[in-house]
C-alpha cells in the first residue's frame, strides 16, 4: 500500500466504488496490477521498478531485457553509499538516464526518466533509440 501512495494512485476512485467488483477495497489486487516489480539480480529481494504501462510498452514494442540489469536502488547505490538511519537507500535520487534532470520515472527496472524525457519516450520520440549524439545536452 505505501508504494501506491507515493505513486498517488491510493487516491484512484476504483478502490472505493462498490460497483468495481475487482479493485473496491482491494489496494493489494490494485497494485499488482499496476505497479511492475522485478528481481533484484544482485541480492534477489522484490523491488519496485515502474509502473506497468511502461513495461507493456515496451513488450509491444519487442523489446526485451537482460535480467542481469535488474538492479535495486540499494545494490545500484554502490556498497559504498551512505545510508539514510530512516529511509535505507530507497529512495535516493537518480538522474534520467538521457539528460541530467533528477529522475521521477523509472521504468522496466532498468531505466530512470524525467518527465520530459518520458514524455517523449511515451511519445514514441524513443530516447533508448538514439544514439548519443543525438540524446538531450546536459546544460
Amino acid at each position: 500500500y505505501k508504494r501506491l501512495q507515493i505513486e498517488g494512485l491510493d487516491k484512484d476512485p476504483r478502490l472505493n466504488d462498490k460497483n468495481d467488483e475487482k479493485y473496491y477495497r482491494n489496494p493489494h489486487d490494485f497494485a499488482l496490477d499496476r505497479l511492475a516489480f522485478y528481481m533484484c539480480h544482485k541480492c534477489h529481494q522484490p523491488y519496485f521498478g515502474g509502473l506497468r504501462r511502461c513495461e507493456e510498452a515496451a513488450a509491444e514494442d519487442g523489446q526485451e531485457f537482460d535480467e542481469s540489469q535488474l538492479i535495486c536502488g540499494g545494490c545500484s547505490a554502490g556498497k559504498d553509499s551512505k545510508n539514510c538511519n530512516i529511509h535505507g537507500k530507497e529512495f535516493i535520487e537518480y538522474k534520467c538516464k538521457f539528460c541530467c534532470n533528477v529522475a521521477n520515472w523509472f521504468c522496466w527496472g532498468t531505466t530512470h526518466f524525467c518527465d520530459s524525457c518520458h514524455k517523449r519516450q511515451e511519445n514514441n520520440d524513443y530516447l533508448t533509440r538514439k544514439k548519443p549524439h543525438e540524446l538531450p545536452r546536459c546544460p
